[in-house]
C-alpha cells in the first residue's frame, strides 16, 4: 500500500461537501477527549475554530502540529478559524504541567518569537486562509469591571484543584495570582471570538474547561473542547517531545534532517505519528496496524516521505529525499559532502574525539554507542575501539544517522 501517496492527496483535497459521519471518523482517529461529544457538533453551520499558541520560543516542533492538523480539518471543510497568537498570555505563562513559574518575558522578546509562526505553522495550513489574531488586541483593552464581573463568578477553590498547583503548593513553592488567572485570559480570547470549538493537547484540558466557563459566565454557549494526544518524542523514552529533553524535529529542519528523525523513532510509536499527521478514517485503522507490524522501515520510509511532501506541497519532494536517504544509508553511496569534518589533536582517544565534536550531548551518549557496537569505520565496515588513538584521517559512522570525517593534527610546542 502507498499510504505517502494516497493520504499526501487527501491532506489537499477539497471537504466542503463531506458528509458528517466521515468528519467524525476523522476526528475520532485524532482526539484524545472531546467535551461535550463529537455528536453536539453541528457541522452543518459554519462553526468558529480556535487554536492558540503563546510564543514562549521562537521555534516550534511538530508536537505543537498535532493540533494544527486538526484545524486544517476544520479549514478544508468550510469552517472559520481562529489561530490566536498569545502575545498578551505570553506575559504571564502557561502554568499547565510547570513545578515553577514561568519567567516574566518581555514585549521585546515576546516580539522576536513570534517573528516567524505564520511562517512555521504555513507549512501545514494555509494561513491566508485563516484568521490571525493576537489576544493584546482585546485583553489590552477589556475594562476592568467586565474583569471583575466574570471573576466574580469564579471560584478560587476549583482553580487551585489543579494538580500542578497543589504540587508546588505542598512543597511549599509559590503559585501567583496571574498563573492563577492564565486559563481566564483564555476564557477572554473565547468571549472575544465567539468561539464554538476549541483546539488544543490534552494538557490544556482544565484551561479549556475555564474558557467554557467564562463563556458560560457571559451568557454564551460554551464551546465543544477537542483534544489532541501529546505526541511522544523521538527517543523511545516515552516523554512527550520537547527541547528539554532533546526528543524533537523542529518545524524549521531541513527535509533531510526530517526524513532522517522520523526514521530513528522506535517501531512502536509510529502508529501515533501516523494518526496525529495523517487523516485517516476509523475503518483504515487495522490495515494501518498491520503494515506497521510486518513492515515497519517501509512504513516510516512513506511516513516521513509524506511529513516532507506536505510541507513542499510536492509529492515529488519527499520522495526525492526517500531515494537520497536509501543512497545514503541502504546503498551506502556517501558522498563526501555527507561528512562532517572534526578536527582533534593527533594521538586523542577516538572516544574524546567524539565528545569534542559536540555532536553528542553527554560521554555518556558516546560511551553507549560503542558498546551498542554502532560507531563502525566506513571503509573497513569494523566496529571501532573506544580507547583507539586517531593518528590518521579516518571516517567514521556514529549510529545510523551521523558520518563524520577525523582529521588528526600534531600539537607543536
Amino acid at each position: 500500500m502507498k499510504y505517502d501517496e494516497l493520504l499526501f492527496q487527501r491532506y489537499f483535497d477539497d471537504w466542503s461537501k463531506l458528509p458528517a459521519d466521515k468528519i467524525v471518523s476523522l476526528l475520532n482517529v485524532k482526539t484524545k477527549t472531546v467535551i461535550p461529544s463529537l455528536k453536539d457538533i453541528d457541522f452543518s453551520k459554519k462553526l468558529r475554530v480556535k487554536w492558540g499558541i503563546d510564543p514562549t520560543g521562537a521555534d516550534l516542533h511538530i508536537g505543537h502540529i498535532c493540533s494544527v492538523v486538526v484545524i486544517n480539518l476544520f479549514l478544508k471543510c468550510g469552517h472559520h478559524i481562529d489561530l490566536v497568537i498569545g502575545d498578551f498570555t505570553a506575559r504571564i505563562g502557561d502554568p499547565s504541567g510547570r513545578s515553577t513559574e514561568r519567567p516574566m518575558l518581555t514585549d521585546a522578546e515576546i516580539t522576536e518569537n513570534m517573528k516567524t509562526y505564520k511562517q512555521q505553522i504555513g507549512k501545514y495550513i494555509d494561513t491566508d486562509k485563516v484568521a490571525i489574531r493576537f489576544n493584546s488586541e482585546w485583553l489590552n483593552k477589556m475594562p476592568i469591571q467586565d474583569i471583575l464581573y466574570i471573576f466574580k463568578g469564579l471560584k478560587l477553590a476549583a482553580a487551585l484543584q489543579r494538580e500542578d498547583f497543589r504540587t508546588r503548593l505542598a512543597k511549599g513553592d509559590e503559585v501567583s495570582i496571574a498563573e492563577v488567572f492564565y486559563a481566564s485570559n483564555m476564557g477572554f480570547d473565547s468571549i472575544a471570538l465567539e468561539t464554538d470549538i476549541e483546539i488544543g493537547g490534552i494538557d490544556q484540558l482544565l484551561n479549556f474547561q475555564q474558557c467554557r466557563e467564562i463563556q458560560r459566565i457571559k451568557g454564551q454557549k460554551p464551546e465543544i473542547i477537542i483534544t489532541t494526544p501529546l505526541l511522544e518524542g523521538t527517543d523511545g523514552s516515552g516523554r512527550k517531545m520537547g527541547k528539554s529533553f532533546g526528543n524533537y524535529i523542529a518545524v524549521n529542519a531541513s527535509a533531510e534532517e526530517k526524513f532522517g528523525k522520523i526514521m530513528s523513532i522506535p517501531d512502536n510509536v509510529l502508529m501515533q505519528y501516523y494518526k496525529c499527521f495523517c487523516y485517516l478514517y476509523e475503518n483504515e485503522i487495522a490495515d494501518l496496524e498491520k503494515f506497521i507490524e510486518t513492515q515497519p522501515m517501509e512504513a516510516k520510509k512513506q511516513l516521513a516521505a509524506y511529513l516532507v511532501s506536505i510541507e513542499a506541497r510536492d509529492l515529488k519532494a519527499g520522495l526525492a529525499e526517500r531515494d537520497k536517504f536509501e543512497k545514503k544509508f541502504s546503498k551506502r553511496e556517501l558522498a563526501e559532502d555527507d561528512f562532517e569534518t572534526v578536527y582533534s589533536v593527533h594521538g586523542s582517544s577516538l572516544k574524546d574525539v567524539l565528545f569534542s565534536s559536540g555532536k553528542f550531548s553527554s560521554m555518556g551518549e558516546v560511551k553507549r554507542l560503542f558498546t551498542s557496537n554502532a560507531i563502525s569505520d566506513i571503509a573497513t565496515l569494523e566496529k571501532l575501539n573506544p580507547d583507539m588513538p586517531v593518528t590518521a584521517l579516518i571516517k567514521v559512522k556514529c549510529g545510523k544517522l551521523t558520518f563524520l570525517r577525523i582529521i588528526p593534527k600534531e600539537v607543536k610546542s
